[in-house]
This record gives structure tokens, C-alpha cells and sequence, in this order.
């Protein structure tokens, strides 16, 4: 039965794929098909767990010698994720990857985070701008791949190696996630996501209801497992065209995966629920007229809000199933049947635009804000604080919100905050009635203060920026992920009194003297990081309290 399922994706492959895929490096003509076949089984994986295209997917492909393992690297920007994915063609339909092959990929990710470039071949050199502005993002995920057309699980060898990659990764903040794509899941897969028919879903809820005017919707609670399966089933199929996928991280979804692992019990009286369209619905006979229970079957279902919760329940599935089943979720359905043309686009549109929040808008309830942005004025400053389409980018006479608190939080003397600003800078607005955020924005804040951090800020990002284009490996990956710790340690050195005082002249202090100081810190940060912490992943480290008090008290010791 396996290699029957092998063959169904193997012809899917040679129509999907044909002439798309770069096999002009194969010696024989058994290389050929073994190279067409593990790159594109590589591009199809991406197709289905990245939701892209066939062409996008393709140009996805790095595999060929000394690749380093990593068949495929694709950046979702949108999404902030980067997609790195190992191919393994296996004829058979059974077994796994060999362990050293396994091994071999996980080292291949250590080089390509350490920006070790040089050790790939010439396709992953190419995607050098894109590599970087991957890593350069807080935000961004790795989204590890092991995609092979065998067994659905790993040899305990190989889920070490894993869980090893991963323990390496995810200290001290979460960074890679793994995702298996074996044989049952690819062939899962081929229905419905390679040939675009829509999405026929069955629900099962509890406690529901229905609104027959003016036009037919269903409303209940349905559990979480069961959404979970319908996303993983569909992915990025589920969501409607009109808005955004699911994001990954994001504050919210941080905030979901608390209730999901503390209180899944009030995971439905904390989330405002899922809206789906549908061209028809219609209920199954079993349990009758009982509104406990009713079992539904949607026709092109889609999801136009509540994306990130139903993303977030897929994602949280594989992790924690058992939490996930014991919560349970509102869902409101509505049947486009009988509705005007136009009708399901403004349900798409209305649901994710009004009564829209997110934490960073609360900033704009603290008065202090308000004073700052008025004493910035005064500086010839346009400060933006609030949440605008219109808001323009960031200049001379232009400060933006988030450049304001980190340069004011990596000002304060525990670099526990500056560290804070690299790990989750929304974490700093988290509330607004306590620290950290008390500590950064209060009554003692000036409008001079806020000034010059900013512009301290902006400098310390030039001079790493400039350190870093003409830096490779672990130098490079240091200029890129240092930059909130070196600009605490530039503040703090430059001390309270140049930051506070009207007087100072600090115009002819930036001209004269900043860039030394800022470059000296940065040069000094990296010998010490390399003395003290010559084996730890250099973006892991800058998002480390204790290891940045440590490269912190060296420094202060100089």
C-alpha cells in the first residue's frame, strides 16, 4: 500500500513540477530522476505547509552538493518565517532518513544561523540578502522541516538529534519549531491542496443555534481539537484571500498559547470566537432537532476571522493535544446561498476591521505619552504614538512609538530591560500600569531624554549596520543581533547627565565623540563574547539575561 501511495505523489510531482525543478548538476540518468524527485518532493512540501505556489516553491531549492543538508530555504515575510527544509525520496513508502543525513541537516542549520555561508554551495550564497533579512527580524521563526516519503515517525536517534537542534535553538527564548512530512501526510495532502477544490468541512457543536433572516447562518461551540485538524488538513486554504493568514508569533498568539497551556478551560470566555463563510450548509439527521449537539457539513468553507486562533490551536496541537481537546472554541457560520453578491466580501472585511485592538494600542491610554508627544513638538519632534495607516516612516522630524521605548528602556541600568527590548520589545507595553513599562515611560521622562535616545539609538543601528556589510559568520551574526545591548552599554556610558542636560552641547558630543564610543562598545562586546561564550549561538546569546549581566560586568570591568 505504501508504494502505491509513493507512486500517487511521484506522477503528482512529474505534473506539478516539470521543468520547474534545476537538475542540471546530475551525472546519470539515475541522478536525474533521484534529483527531480527529492527537490521537488522538497517544493511540494513547501507548497503545502508554506500555502505558495509551484514556481515559488521551486526557486525554493538549494539542494545539490554541499548543500549542507538543507534542501530548501523559503522566507515568508509576510508570515515571519523561514522555512528550512530537508528532502528525503524514499522508493519504498517505509523507513526514514539516515541518522547521519539527519545529523548533517541539523549541523547545516547551526552554520547557516552562524551565517557560516561560505560552507554552502553557490544556491544558498545566492539567498545570502534574503538569509539576513530573515535573521535581521526579532519576530521571524525557523520552521524546521523533515520531509521523506516513509514511516510516519522518527528512529529515537533521530528525534534526539531533534530535540537536541531544537534545545539549542529555543535558548532561552523560542525560536524553531519541527515539522515531520512523511508519507501519510503528503498524501493526505494531495487532495483537494494540489487540485484547488474547495473545502468541505464537517462540524461537530455543542449548545448551537441558527439565524434564518434575512439570510441562514449557524452559530455554536465546536472543540479545539477538531478546529485544529480541519487547519492542519487545510492550512493556509482555510483562510480567506481577503485577509491575512496566520502570522505565527505575534503578541495575541503568545497570549493564546498561555490560556491554551494555563487555563484551557477559559480558553472560550477569553477568545471572541471564528467567523467562516460558506456556499451552503446543511445539518447531518443525527440527533434530530436537539440543539446539545448537532453534527454540520460547510461547502467551501473558509475562515475570515480568527485567523491567529485557529492557527494557533494547529501549531499548539502538536505540541499539547491533550490541553488543546479541553478547550472549545465559538464559531459563527454563515451560508452564502441566498446572499447578494458582494455580501461575503464585507463580512470578510467589517469582521477584521471594526472593534480591532491590539496591546500596543493601549499606549495610547497613558497620559504621559500625550505630555512627551507635546514636549517633543516644542523640539520641532512629531512624536506618533498612536496606531495609524498614516503614519510616516521614521526621520529627523519623525519619532515612532516603538523606537522611543527601546531607546528609553535600554537607557535604564538593568540590562534585563535592554535584553527585554530584543527578546519581545511588545512585551515592554504589556501593561501599562507595570513594569517595565512604568519604569521606561513616568513623570521624569524629558522630552531631551527622549531626544537624544532616540537619536543615540539611531546611530549605534548605522554603525553595527555598516560593521555587518562588510563582516561574515559569527562577527556578521554579532553586528546584527548585538544591537540592543550595545546601545545600553553606549548610554550608560555616556552617563545621566549628557542624556538629561538642556545645556550640554550635545549636537558637537554627536559629531565629535558618539560613533567612537559606539564603536568601541561593539568591538569590545565581541571579545568577550567570544572569550565567555565561544559555542553559544550568537543570536541566542543576546536574548540571554544571564549571559548578558555576564558580557555586561566584564565590560563595566574595562
Amino acid at each position: 500500500m505504501s508504494l502505491l501511495h509513493v507512486n500517487h505523489i511521484k506522477a503528482k510531482l512529474a505534473e506539478i513540477y516539470k521543468n520547474k525543478i534545476d537538475i542540471s548538476d546530475s551525472k546519470s540518468e539515475q541522478d536525474t530522476e533521484n534529483f527531480f524527485l527529492t527537490r521537488s518532493y522538497a517544493a511540494y512540501t513547501l507548497q503545502v505547509l508554506a500555502n505558495i505556489d509551484p514556481d515559488a516553491s521551486a526557486n525554493s531549492i538549494t539542494d545539490s552538493y554541499d548543500d549542507n543538508g538543507i534542501d530548501a530555504i523559503y522566507y515568508d515575510r509576510k508570515n515571519k518565517f523561514l522555512w528550512l527544509v530537508q528532502s528525503k525520496w524514499i522508493k519504498s513508502g517505509s523507513g526514514e532518513p539516515e541518522s547521519g543525513e539527519v545529523g548533517k541537516f541539523s549541523k547545516g542549520i547551526i552554520d547557516l544561523i552562524e551565517l557560516q555561508l561560505d560552507r554552502f554551495n553557490a544556491k544558498i550564497q545566492k539567498k545570502e540578502s534574503e538569509i539576513l533579512e530573515a535573521l535581521e527580524d526579532p519576530l521571524v521563526k525557523l520552521k524546521i522541516v523533515l520531509a521523506f516519503t516513509g514511516k510516519d515517525g522518527l528512529s529515537e536517534h533521530n528525534q534526539r538529534i531533534i530535540d537536541d537542534l531544537l534545545k539549542e535553538l529555543n535558548d532561552p527564548t523560542e525560536l524553531a519549531t519541527f515539522h515531520r512530512f512523511s508519507l501519510k501526510q503528503s498524501h493526505k495532502s494531495l487532495v483537494g491542496i494540489m487540485e484547488g477544490q474547495p473545502i468541505k468541512a464537517e462540524l461537530i457543536l455543542s449548545n448551537w443555534g441558527k439565524v434564518e433572516d434575512p439570510y441562514f447562518a449557524i452559530y455554536g461551540t465546536i472543540n479545539g481539537s477538531d478546529i485544529a485538524n480541519i487547519w492542519s488538513e487545510n492550512r493556509g486554504r482555510l483562510f480567506s484571500e481577503n485577509i491575512r493568514d496566520f502570522i505565527g508569533f505575534s503578541e495575541v498568539n503568545e497570549d493564546i498559547i498561555k490560556t491554551i497551556k494555563e487555563e484551557p478551560e477559559n480558553f472560550y470566555f477569553y477568545n471572541n470566537g471564528i467567523t467562516a463563510l460558506c456556499q451552503s450548509i446543511n445539518k447531518k439527521p443525527l440527533g434530530g432537532s436537539d440543539r446539545n449537539s448537532g453534527i454540520f457539513v460547510a461547502e467551501d468553507f473558509k475562515i475570515v476571522n480568527g485567523a491567529q486562533s485557529v492557527g494557533t490551536l494547529g501549531n499548539a496541537f502538536e505540541k499539547f493535544p491533550e490541553k488543546i481537546a479541553q478547550t472549545r472554541i465559538f464559531i459563527k457560520v454563515i451560508s452564502l446561498e441566498d446572499c447578494p453578491e458582494g455580501f461575503g466580501l464585507n463580512v470578510t472585511k467589517k469582521t477584521n476591521t471594526q472593534n480591532k485592538i491590539d496591546k500596543r494600542d493601549f499606549v495610547s491610554l497613558d497620559p504621559e505619552q500625550e505630555r512627551i508627544k507635546i514636549e517633543l513638538a516644542l523640539e520641532g519632534i512629531n512624536y506618533h504614538y498612536k496606531r495609524s495607516e498614516t503614519t510616516p516612516k521614521s526621520d529627523d522630524q519623525n519619532y515612532n512609538v516603538e523606537e522611543v521605548m527601546t531607546g528609553l528602556a535600554c537607557s535604564l541600568p538593568n540590562v534585563d530591560v535592554a535584553v527585554q527590548a530584543k527578546r519581545e520589545v511588545g512585551k515592554l507595553w504589556e501593561d501599562i500600569s507595570k513594569k517595565p513599562y512604568t519604569d521606561i515611560i513616568n513623570s521624569s521622562i524629558t522630552a531631551i531624554k527622549t531626544l537624544r535616545c532616540v537619536q543615540i539609538n539611531r546611530e549605534t543601528i548605522k554603525i553595527l549596520k555598516a560593521k555587518e556589510l562588510i563582516s561574515t559568520g559569527r562577527d556578521k551574526s554579532h553586528y546584527i543581533h548585538s544591537n540592543r545591548f550595545v546601545l545600553h552599554i553606549v548610554l550608560e556610558k555616556i552617563g545621566q547627565q549628557i542624556i538629561l542636560d538642556p545645556h550640554f552641547d550635545f549636537s558637537d558630543f554627536k559629531n565629535t565623540s558618539l560613533n567612537g564610543i559606539i564603536s568601541e562598545t561593539a568591538e569590545n562586546t565581541k571579545q568577550i563574547l567570544d572569550r565567555l561564550y565561544k559555542s553559544s549561538l550568537v543570536h541566542q546569546v543576546y536574548r540571554n539575561f544571564t549571559k548578558c549581566r555576564d558580557i555586561k560586568r566584564e565590560i563595566m570591568k574595562r
